[in-house]
């Protein structure tokens, strides 16, 4: 039998045992090190949550020089990065109109006379250019009667005036144009007047109901004469010797001039407004003043009363249109013009007042 002391090591020794499995068993083993693990293609930061509903980012996508606009008035309201926009809301950048307008006046029984005008207007705008053009024409002709009777025609209004005009906006309130103009009339004895206007464009107000905006800029014009080849120029005042061909003038107190054709160089200014009442009237208006510079004043031989005085014209025009549906219009318009050195027998003031309908194509 074993002794005492050999039974009490023998404890001793397994107790030691049993503590080492267990501080053996609670320390951590080491574990040989992991391969790295491949590396991943990075990812796009996420987008930032959308705005709460309701706002102006939440309903309309923006892009370019400024920030969310409320919709035109046509429901666009995405603009170009290349196009221009102003800090309030702005209409469409591109744009295709075209329209045609007629009117007319007749009378029968003991006034006869027929009246009638007419023109059309079409304009383009791609990005931050745009391009006009305008045709306007008006004939007028009554019956008069004579001594014995019978009755003549004659012509008591005829004219006709084009335009055309490019503009650049390189600014939002801002452009340069170039404008030239063509007009026919022979009761102010021209077979051409024809205006040449560079100038910059200034936008004050400019909203899609309300505009308001000033030119300013240089003018070229020259006229060009109807002169009546062979006229007896006898009754001529002193200095003149050209006979022009007026309506219903007659040989004894005949238009008289001293060149054919003549040049003057002016400055010009213009004041526009336009306002839309309501969904279906429209109200324009727009005033010019142009004062010549070299010569400064007309030559007193072609010019009535024989004295010279300082070249300017006056012109404005008034305009009212009212929707009578998606295509048609009714337009009722007043024109003034003003020179202030006309020639001999030439009256200063000529007006126009028109009703038309008009029609629009795009």
């Amino acid at each position: 039998m074993p002794s005492p002391a050999r039974c009490s090591s023998f404890v001793a020794f397994a107790l030691v045992l049993a503590a080492a499995g267990d501080v053996a068993a609670q320390s951590p083993t080491a574990k040989p090190p992991a391969a790295p693990a491949p590396a991943e293609e990075s990812e796009p930061a996420p987008e930032p949550p959308p705005p709460p509903a309701g706002t102006a980012a939440s309903t309309v996508k923006t892009t370019g020089t400024v920030g969310a606009q409320a919709p035109a008035s046509n429901g666009a309201a995405n603009i170009d990065d290349t196009k221009f926009a102003t800090s309030v809301t702005s209409e469409p950048m591109d744009a295709t109109e075209a329209e045609i307008s007629a009117g007319g006046l007749f009378t029968s029984g003991n006034a006869r006379s027929a009246a009638l005008t007419g023109g059309g207007r079409f304009r383009i705008r791609r990005k931050i250019h745009e391009f006009q053009a305008q045709l306007v024409g008006n004939y007028a002709q009554a019956s008069i009667r004579q001594m014995d009777g019978s009755r003549d025609g004659q012509l008591t209004a005829g004219n006709v005036q084009g335009r055309v005009r490019y503009d650049v906006y390189f600014h939002p309130r801002v452009t340069f144009f170039t404008m030239l103009t063509a007009r026919f009339d022979p009761f102010l004895g021209l077979n051409m007047r024809m205006r040449v206007d560079p100038g910059f464009a200034f936008y004050i107000v400019n909203q899609p109901k309300h505009r308001l905006w000033a030119e300013i800029g240089y003018d070229f014009l020259y006229d060009q004469r109807r002169v009546r080849r062979g006229a007896d120029n006898t009754q001529c005042p002193a200095g003149t010797s050209l006979v022009l061909d007026v309506p219903n003038t007659t040989s004894a107190m005949p238009t008289c001039a001293a060149r054919p054709s003549v040049a003057t160089h002016s400055g010009r200014v213009f004041l526009g407004y336009s306002n839309l009442l309501s969904e279906y009237v429209t109200f324009t208006t727009g005033i010019e003043y142009i004062q010549a510079f070299a010569p400064f004043r007309s030559n007193p031989v072609e010019t009535d009363g024989g004295k010279a005085r300082s070249k300017s014209w006056v012109n404005w025009d008034i305009a009212l249109t009212t929707a009578l549906g998606k295509r048609f219009a009714f337009a009722t318009s007043f024109t003034l013009r003003y020179d202030n050195a006309p020639l001999p027998g030439i009256k200063k003031l000529d007006t126009i007042t028109s009703f038309s309908l008009v029609f629009k194509f795009i």
